[in-house]
């Protein structure tokens, strides 16, 4: 472990880097790629003095970083890292509860983060297939802004601080046993008692059982819970702590208790304020869901102790005021018989006054069948028409089914229970009072779904009276829930297959059209191109008292009046459709993102001009008629912003695609921005490129867009052999950064770095002709650059991957003006493709076809000839372009018989083509090894078409199976096989 300090002095860095000008600068290549870092989990404190945030590098040990802004001094440490693990770029496997983004203290005072163990031991533990019991564990790091100090704790599970306190923080140690020490206390000779319990994968609390017999109740195991006063320092270690929560304002920590001999089994409260300790339960069991009210004055949670002398035992659900301790049942494990039980995992949450309580019913476990009996009878799925969902589908969503629970709620003052949810109607949102509540469910659709067709049924719900109203049948849920309701729970808005918004009014039962009489608004997506209902742009949020709804179009805000009676208004006064600059508002109030918008204070509202792809913010007002206030507009990337709750300090990012996205510091008016970050300085050392808005008509009469990605020493009068990459629309990237990386993707950073030109196109669609709609945006926007005169006509490629790779692979049956292509997880044969199922979600694949992405618009029996007319494999003796191929047999997205189909057929045929299989992988290979390698063969195969190099062995003399795994193929070659 390492602590650095380091005095901050700025000096100014030039952001727009020739590579051309710099002396030595060289060529990216793969050994360059794993120092290059992202930023990751920035925090802020409430005073906006201080920032924290993680430089995480593709492969390695990051750092957390701590800086005083907006020119102070900076702290850093090894291995710290700030965000949730899955979200870092190949993030390493880790063990225990997944902790939450590191904080930094209301007072500004302390960081407190995670610390992932070396990369190196975590490498060797999964060489060595341990147990995830005995591989590296995750630290607590405590960092004191005062001097930059680092309080390390050693196998930390997880951690936990108060939302607006900063005197106490809460971390649960990992278990002390090993595999070892498990082994060595099955073999001694200590008395009869419960049996050690193995680790659970996830660090989850670890299962013991009750009982010599097999099957008996079975009890979680907690570990070591620490409470730090973090004003002195001083710990209280709490034993057997299997859960813990705070409440927001930090005046409690409660906590559950699961000893190895049940002994102390309990749940309890402990005041922050003078240590009183509550024993709000106890005796042999599980207990789990600890939840606060909003007040911190009440606290709810489940269990199985009432029933744990059961076999199976079943869980109920508790209140218990903080004022008295004095526990009680609210819902009893035996209140609904055999069919339902207290959902030990469902939600559990108390309404904003505290007279109302969520919790989840799940149906009741069927008996397991215990494994000796299958022995002598046959095992199989059996697929039924009748399915609502196929069986893959069931099969991929076994583990949700098993665990799912069915929304319900008491009423405490009256003890009334409610049964909200079931399975026609699993989705079910409550009010912030909890008195309302909206319902929907897609199962009366489940069988039109298959093919892209349904919507979901939508209902309001009395939690009161239990009384459910019909909102509307068979809503769609293009983009997001089908219906939300208003923060007061006056309204449901929802977005209807007419192309409207609408709104119910909960109290009238009447329906208001909120969008259908506006003249020049256009709610739904304008450049929609496939066969299904457009999305609609979406709602921006609420104004208090439910008194309007704000609503987006292509560039503008909306206020609409949700009963219907006032006249619409465009909050951004048209600015936004006259100049083609996309408005959409920015909620910097995070306390706030569920509720309403104050209509009095100004609103900041993101801009991304649609013709130069430049970004910003303006302000604005409701309820004035004046345009939009520009604060800031560049021809960069801007970030969304983070603001200090109690400081006008936002912190953001900006990027061009030379420009890494640093982060900057600034007031609300985005005025004076400090970069304080520089995550990349070794890129100056390195030939870059920069980026280019194009412009063409394609065969079709569509204006395009497109990217040119060039060279940093570009001359227009030389002539570059060129990539052209492509999927749907990607201009909108034009100021993107591309880290270098080795992926199944052109990189255009590492292309341009190496000579290349990378041309990267928009595409858009006929229904019917997806095929040819690409030939026909791809192939004029290319000959336009050729006939620019820089890029060389003869010696350019084309690399597209899944829906990409589809039209790569039809491309190259239509013309030959491409000297080489790539296609990854290709699509060759609609007619075998239509009838399959991505194993990965378990969904048969008609739906893709006949309404999304693949754009055909019917059946394959309404539309036979358009499913022949646009499958390459059909064409494959018209292809004369060297083809390469990835298709992995894991691949739970394309069929990976899909790349086999094309790959015999070209065979057949005598044409130059390879597959590459990358055994057990997926769609997009998540192996980093997979993902250098196919990077490194792609850039070889369009080197040599496209550049003249030499062809790499695997190329001109194949890999024998047996030969599977070496880097060298051996000279003696087996006589059958074929060299093109």
């Amino acid at each position: 472990m390492r602590f650095t300090r380091i005095a901050f002095v700025f000096a100014l860095i030039v952001t727009a880097r020739s590579a051309a000008a710099q002396s030595g600068a060289k060529a990216l290549t793969q050994k360059d790629y794993d120092q290059w870092r992202t930023i990751s989990g920035v925090a802020l404190s409430h005073d906006g003095k201080w920032a924290a945030y993680s430089l995480v590098p593709q492969v390695g040990d990051g750092e957390v970083v701590a800086r005083a802004l907006p020119a102070g001094a900076e702290y850093r440490y090894s291995r710290g890292f700030i965000g949730r693990p899955e979200t870092r770029a190949g993030a390493q496997v880790r063990t225990g509860e997944r902790s939450p983004a590191a904080q930094i203290t209301p007072d500004g005072k302390w960081v407190v983060f995670t610390i992932d163990p070396p990369r190196a031991e975590v490498e060797r533990a999964q060489r060595e297939k341990r147990r995830p019991a005995d591989q590296p564990k995750n630290a607590l790091g405590m960092m004191s802004t005062a001097d930059g100090k680092v309080t390390v704790v050693d196998k930390v599970r997880s951690f936990k601080l108060p939302k607006n306190s900063s005197r106490f923080l809460a971390y649960l140690i990992e278990p002390a046993d090993t595999s070892a020490a498990r082994r060595a206390q099955r073999d001694s000779t200590r008395p009869a008692g419960p049996p050690a319990a193995a680790a659970t994968p996830g660090g989850a609390p670890r299962p013991i059982a009750d009982s010599a017999g097999r099957g008996g109740p079975r009890r979680e195991t907690g570990s070591m819970l620490v409470l730090r006063d973090l004003s002195t320092g001083t710990d209280v270690p709490i034993a057997d702590v299997t859960n813990y929560s705070f409440d927001e304002k930090g005046g409690w920590l409660a906590y559950t208790v699961g000893s190895r001999t049940g002994d102390t089994d309990g749940a309890f409260a402990r005041s922050l304020a003078d240590g009183r300790v509550l024993t709000l339960m106890t005796g042999k069991g599980n207990y789990r869901g600890l939840t606060f009210d909003k007040a911190g004055a009440e606290l709810a949670f489940v269990s199985d102790h009432d029933d744990f002398a059961r076999k199976h035992p079943r869980f109920a659900l508790y209140q218990a005021p903080l004022s008295t301790g004095k526990t009680k049942v609210v819902v009893s494990h035996a209140a609904f018989g055999d069919s339902l039980i207290v959902a030990p995992g469902g939600r559990i949450a108390f309404s904003d006054d505290s007279k109302i309580l969520e919790f989840g019913l799940s149906p009741a476990p069927l008996d397991s069948i215990p494994a000796d009996s299958l022995a002598d009878k046959a095992v199989f799925d059996l697929w039924n028409y009748r399915d609502a969902r196929l069986q893959p589908q069931q099969k991929v969503e076994a583990t949700r089914d098993r665990d799912r629970s069915y929304a319900a709620a008491v009423l405490l003052d009256a003890n009334i229970v409610r049964v909200l949810g079931n399975d026609t109607l699993s989705n079910v949102t409550f009010s912030r009072d909890g008195r309302t509540a909206v319902a929907s469910g897609s199962l009366p659709y489940a069988l039109e779904s298959m093919w892209g067709e349904g919507g979901s049924d939508v209902y309001v719900i009395d939690v009161t009276s239990g009384k459910r109203t019909r909102v509307k049948s068979k809503v769609p849920s293009e983009g997001g829930a089908p219906a939300r309701l208003s923060p007061d729970a006056k309204y449901v808005v929802y977005y209807a297959d007419d192309t409207h918004w609408h709104a119910f009014n909960i109290a009238t039962g009447k329906t208001a059209d909120l969008t259908g009489a506006i003249k020049g608004g256009h709610f739904e997506n304008e450049q929609w191109d496939s066969p299904s209902l457009p999305s609609p742009y979406g709602v921006a949020g609420w104004t208090t008292s439910d008194r309007s709804v704000l609503i987006y179009d292509r560039f503008d805000v909306w206020e609409l009046d949700p009963s219907g009676t006032r006249a619409p208004r465009v909050v951004t006064d048209s600015v936004g459709r006259k100049q083609h600059i996309t408005f959409r508002i920015v909620n910097l109030d995070t306390a706030e993102t569920e509720g309403a918008i104050d209509p009095a204070k100004p609103l900041l509202l993101r801009a991304t001009d649609e013709a130069t792809k430049a970004s910003g913010f303006y302000r604005d007002r409701l309820g004035v008629v004046a345009a939009p206030v520009k604060l800031v507009m560049m021809d960069k990337a801007v970030g969304a912003p983070t603001k200090a709750k109690s400081a006008d300090v936002v912190v953001f990012s900006q990027s061009t695609f030379q420009e890494f996205p640093n982060l900057y510091v600034s007031n609300g008016q985005f005025a004076n921005a400090t970069k304080f970050t520089d995550a990349n300085p070794q890129q100056a050392q390195y030939r870059w490129g920069s980026s280019e808005l194009v412009h063409w008509t394609s065969d079709d009469g569509v204006k395009l867009d497109g990217i040119l990605y060039k060279p940093a020493d570009f001359d227009p009068s030389k002539k570059y052999p060129m990539v052209v990459y492509y999927y749907e629309r990607l201009s909108e990237g034009l100021h993107g950064y591309v880290a270098p990386a080795g992926r199944n993707v052109i990189n255009p950073t590492v292309y341009v770095s190496n000579g290349y030109l990378v041309f990267e196109p928009d595409i858009v669609y006929k229904t019917g002709y997806p095929g040819k709609s690409a030939l026909n945006a791809v192939v004029p926007g290319v000959k336009s650059l050729i006939a620019r005169g820089f890029v060389d006509g003869n010696n350019v490629g084309l690399q597209g991957q899944s829906w990409g790779g589809y039209q790569t692979a039809y491309i190259i049956t239509q013309t030959n003006m491409f000297k080489a292509a790539m296609a990854g997880a290709p699509v060759a044969n609609m007619t075998s493709a239509y009838g399959g199922i991505r194993w990965q979600s378990g969904l048969a694949r008609a739906f893709q076809y006949e309404h999304t992405q693949s754009r055909i618009g019917g059946s394959i029996w309404e539309k036979r000839d358009l499913y022949l007319e646009n499958s390459p494999l059909f064409f494959a003796d018209k292809v004369k372009t060297p083809l390469l191929i990835m298709s992995n047999d894991g691949d739970g997205s394309v069929p990976w018989y899909q790349g086999i189909e094309m790959f015999v057929a070209l065979r057949r045929f005598n044409k130059e083509v390879y597959l590459v299989d990358y055994n057990g992988d997926e769609h997009n290979p998540t192996k980093r090894a997979n993902q250098l390698d196919i990077a490194m063969r792609m850039q070889q195969f369009f080197d040599h078409h496209l550049k003249g190099a030499p062809a790499p062995d695997w190329m001109t003399k194949g890999i024998p199976f047996l030969q599977k795994g070496r880097d060298q193929v051996p000279s003696v070659r087996a006589t059958s096989q074929i060299v093109p």
